[in-house]
């Protein structure tokens, strides 16, 4: 088993990520903008005002294990990519929110930028995961990789699009052999939600997949 540490080597007291695992972990790390500079911004509604653009920062890392699968075939790793993306409640603005136990904002438009800075920390991450995938392909076409756990994004939201690198998204053919396929695909419409919010499924958690010798056509490619 590993998990996701603070910098004293204990756990989250929450969101703590975790693989649990009755095969041998050979590596495991923890991402937290290692790939992607953390972002900066200079805040419209910030009470006082920003003297300069500040960081964004992200609350947690991404969890990223190589797992032996296979003791008779020595190097056979599966990378798991564990997450848990920024979620869509806004990010507080100093000044800005008169109840945060309520989430009671004192605007409209400073309560439409803290959640454009929780969409600007989830899109952070998932560039940090997309990049990560590319970096293990570029070691290993052959790599196994899934990528596993609560998005806070639905399968057509922008994050996910992201991650999977989809060809009718980069126009580029020669990219197909890099594109993850979610899991939810063989999973009947109706059925395909892991929240029900407002009378609505929603399809937030995923795992999605890459292998090149894959069985499940012809979600595949």
């Amino acid at each position: 088993m590993t998990s996701t540490k603070p910098a004293n080597d204990a756990v989250f007291d929450v969101r703590n990520l975790v693989i649990a695992t009755h095969l041998p972990v050979i590596k495991h790390q923890q991402l937290k903008n290692d790939l992607v500079n953390e972002p900066r911004y200079q805040r419209l509604t910030a009470n006082p005002p920003d003297a300069a653009p500040v960081p964004i920062g992200i609350e947690r890392p991404i969890l990223h294990a190589q797992i032996d699968i296979d003791h008779a075939a020595p190097g056979q790793l599966l990378h798991v990519i564990n997450l848990h993306l920024k979620s869509k409640i806004p990010t507080d603005i100093p000044g800005q929110v008169l109840d945060p136990q309520k989430g009671i904002w004192r605007t409209a438009d400073s309560w439409a930028e803290g959640s454009f800075l929780s969409s600007m920390k989830r899109m952070s991450q998932a560039l940090e995961v997309r990049r990560l995938i590319d970096q293990i392909l570029d070691g290993d076409p052959d790599a196994r990789i899934i990528v596993a756990g609560d998005f806070n994004a639905e399968p057509e939201e922008v994050p996910v699009l992201a991650i999977c690198g989809n060809v009718e998204d980069t126009n580029n053919g020669d990219l197909a052999t890099r594109v993850l396929v979610p899991m939810e695909h063989t999973i009947p419409t109706e059925a395909r939600y892991t929240l029900f919010h407002h009378g609505r499924g929603q399809m937030i958690d995923h795992m999605l997949v890459w292998l090149r010798r894959c069985s499940l056509t012809p979600f595949c490619r």
